[in-house]
């Protein structure tokens, strides 16, 4: 996966030391100034993200943006947090999905439905299950600003090898496991799937199985819970009862990436950030198609969102400028243009471009994994939930427990150290 996401008197004195300093919102000069705290552009996509600003300007000459960036990192979001906490948030502030669950439960950011009504602002303007993503209760917490999806990429010339049929949307886990034997059954050192073992992929296969960690109020861990016993059974039977998928021994610390161009990987489950990698390596014929299921589908949904701060005394001019970074074409294009993940639009025409180059062949597929998005669970422990249950789940994973024992152990000291 692309991502491992994570989330004093000292702190406050480095902040100081390290932190540009941040006015607040004004108006001057008959202009609205709004700020804008951000990480994602990084150095790589920093002049990008001027030129998207520049644009947002030009189109709306009565509001000025303030640009406060910093690197992805824990000082983002100590900074934020500390700026929170210190009455001086900014008026809109990106967050990843593990941290704006996070800042979501603190109350950190406003509603957003009011403002779709007040502007008359059409939620059909983004892609289907973007907005489910980042509502909470039943409300819109955030604009959806960009995002990646994850896909089962799958190697043509072993699927003809073994004489069966590509990948289908309505693939389940057992049509994906009958492909794989076939796969496995070319030779040696040939596997018919890769799909992690850990926390990252646990979360989202259960869900896939009817499962979840939390109840639906969040008030109750189910880590152990049967249908995720089943799912994480499922998860390591590929690699032991099946043999579909190398041990850690087997994979030898090759990654999976390198297995899949050296054509050792029939089917292998990533993110759309690796078709720029793979299209410039794989010389054999890979397409993608959106991941199976079992009872229903689900796929990850990595995203970066915008918010909007409870304080801001310029919420209708931070809601357009936000809605603006994520919907308006040129803005839309310089995105596409930088490789930039993706843009959240929901118009097929404006993706055009992105989808017509190819390979991997069905680039549809990662705007239709969007209808079946799913969210990892909203705790503000969400990093040591995270330790506990990978921890567990990779002593399965090395066969030093089973599913039942390591999800058991899971639920017990997650139970113990985390509050709900």
């Amino acid at each position: 996966m692309k991502r491992t996401i994570r989330i004093g008197v000292a702190i406050l004195l480095v902040l100081t030391m390290v932190l540009p300093v941040f006015s607040a919102g004004k108006a001057e000069s008959g202009k609205t100034t709004i700020r804008y705290a951000n990480f994602s552009a990084g150095e790589s996509n920093a002049e990008t993200l001027r030129k998207m600003v520049d644009l947002f300007e030009a189109k709306n000459p009565t509001i000025k943006v303030e640009l406060e960036s910093m690197g992805y990192g824990d000082n983002y979001w100590t900074s934020l947090i500390t700026r929170i906490a210190g009455g001086d948030p900014p008026d809109a502030f990106e967050l990843n999905m593990e941290q704006f669950l996070a800042f979501t439960l603190r109350k950190s950011n406003r509603a957003l439905d009011d403002l779709f009504a007040k502007t008359g602002t059409d939620v059909n303007l983004f892609g289907e299950g973007l907005l489910d993503a980042v509502s909470f209760d039943g409300k819109i917490m955030a604009i959806p600003q960009s995002f990646s999806t994850v896909v089962l990429v799958y190697n043509k010339e072993l699927f003809d090898r073994a004489n069966t049929p590509y990948p289908r949307a309505d693939w389940t886990w057992d049509d994906a496991l009958q492909a794989a034997l076939k796969i496995s059954a070319l030779g040696k050192d040939i596997w018919g799937t890769f799909n992690p073992i850990q926390f990252w992929e646990f979360y989202k296969v259960v869900q896939q199985n009817g499962g979840g960690l939390m109840t639906p109020d969040g008030k109750e861990l189910t880590i152990n819970t049967p249908q995720n016993v089943a799912s994480l059974e499922y998860m390591l039977d590929r690699m032991w009862k099946y043999h579909v998928m190398p041990t850690v021994e087997e994979q030898a610390g090759r990654p999976e990436a390198d297995m899949f161009v050296d054509g050792k990987l029939g089917m292998w489950l990533n993110g759309v950030w690796a078709f720029t990698d793979l299209k410039d390596r794989v010389k054999f014929p890979w397409g993608i198609e959106m991941e199976p299921g079992n009872l229903t589908k689900a796929t990850h949904f990595f995203g970066n969102v915008g918010c909007i701060s409870t304080t801001t005394k310029y919420p209708e001019e931070t809601f357009k400028f936000l809605t603006f970074m994520a919907t308006d074409p040129d803005v839309v294009q310089l995105r596409l243009d930088a490789q930039w993940e993706l843009p959240t639009v929901g118009d097929p025409t404006v993706m055009q471009r992105y989808l017509a180059d190819t390979p991997p062949d069905n680039k549809e597929a990662v705007l239709n994994s969007l209808q079946y998005a799913v969210k990892p669970p909203a705790l503000l422990q969400f990093s040591e939930l995270t330790n506990i249950v990978n921890t567990k789940i990779e002593q399965a994973r090395d066969g030093q427990l089973t599913a039942k024992q390591a999800l058991d152990q899971a639920q017990a000291e997650a139970r113990e150290k985390i509050r709900l």
